[in-house]
């Protein structure tokens, strides 16, 4: 990682714990984001995406005793932690009372295995969600991103044009089984099998 970003990443770290809402690269698009116990930074993402509130968020953390702080994971969510991240798995899990019921009605999170969405997660649990407007298009570089989005966040991390990449696998584990809301490239067999 060459220095204008590694400077880019420190500042958008104090962004992050300033609590302001900053757009930075994963490993599969553009996201917008902050810290997800921060009302107004969850409200602010809604509104800048024009994202409808039904539509719950997801966060990047940096660890498993991380999600531990904000979802009481069982054995069986602990093991997918443990066997599939930082990768591309969203687990929902169920939300303790210190995350904003408004980030989503459950705890929905992975740990990225992109350097630079890992190194912000690591300021504070991150909101994740594309960065566009509501139903547009992905976003793969920072010129691909709507001049009104930008000009509603206070910082963007720019490394380029990204490799596209397949979302990650979005899943669930209730009563016992696994519920895939969403296919990527964690196959619901692969997950069976750490079950």
């Amino acid at each position: 990682m060459d220095d204008r970003i590694k400077k880019q990443i420190k500042k958008a770290k104090q962004k992050i714990k300033d609590g302001e809402v900053v757009i930075y690269p994963t490993e599969t698009a553009y996201g917008i984001g902050g810290d997800i116990t921060d009302k107004k930074v969850i409200e602010r993402v809604y509104e800048s995406k024009q994202r409808p509130r039904s539509k719950g968020l997801t966060a990047i953390i940096d660890s498993l005793e991380t999600a531990e702080k904000y979802s009481d994971l069982n054995s069986a969510e602990k093991r997918l932690v443990k066997e599939f991240m930082p990768g591309p798995l969203t687990l929902i899990t169920e939300r303790k009372n210190n995350v904003p019921e408004s980030l989503n009605k459950d705890f929905a999170f992975r740990i990225s295995s992109a350097e630079i969405a890992s190194s912000l997660s690591q300021a504070a649990p991150i909101i994740a969600t594309s960065a566009n407007i509501s139903g547009k298009e992905t976003s793969y570089s920072v010129n691909e991103i709507s001049n009104e989005l930008k000009k509603k966040v206070d910082y963007i991390v720019d490394a380029g044009k990204l490799q596209r990449k397949p979302t990650s696998t979005i899943a669930e584990v209730s009563n016992s089984k696994i519920k895939v809301h969403r296919e990527g490239p964690i196959k619901k067999q692969e997950l069976e099998k750490h079950l």
